[in-house]
């Protein structure tokens, strides 16, 4: 009963100080960021976790290097390797839409038959809320498009911004 206490006053003091700090409206050039997130891929219908980095090289247009692993289950399990490009503009303040493109490479490796390795191209979406001028949350949706492995990729992660 005490950690459901200390988490609602937890997430209330973050929301609270997201609300009344001054904050990025949206990705600004030279802004980096680095994360982690973790979701669903539907290939295998597994839990995906990865690392991102995520540079603006100009307001609108940022370069977003991930690299990530999905869980086995149905017996199979890979690693993917994504540069994706997102294009966030500012909705409200602190939150940003972006759709994305990018490139993909997943090597899938499978219980009872050889591994397959293929690129492929990534496109999606997602959202950025800045909690605080340091800490952003996202939630990404994307499909990744590739012979005999294509599947989709739903997460939520939390950042660093510097």
């Amino acid at each position: 009963m005490k950690v459901k206490k200390i988490f609602r006053i937890a997430l209330g003091s973050l929301l609270l100080a997201s609300v009344f700090s001054p904050v990025k409206a949206f990705s600004q050039k030279g802004e980096k960021s680095l994360g982690v997130m973790g979701g669903y891929a539907t290939y295998n219908d597994g839990g995906v976790a990865n690392v991102n980095f995520q540079y603006s090289v100009a307001d609108h247009i940022r370069i977003a290097p991930s690299v990530g692993y999905v869980f086995r289950n149905d017996q199979k399990s890979a690693f993917t390797l994504s540069a994706d490009v997102q294009f966030p503009f500012r909705i409200v303040k602190a939150f940003n839409v972006y759709p994305l493109v990018g490139i993909t490479f997943n090597n899938w490796n499978y219980t009872y038959r050889d591994d397959r390795s293929r690129v492929g191209a990534d496109f999606g979406g997602g959202f950025d809320l800045y909690l605080t001028s340091y800490l952003k949350m996202s939630i990404e949706g994307k499909y990744s498009l590739m012979n005999d492995t294509s599947g989709g990729y739903i997460g939520f992660g939390m950042a660093y911004v510097f």
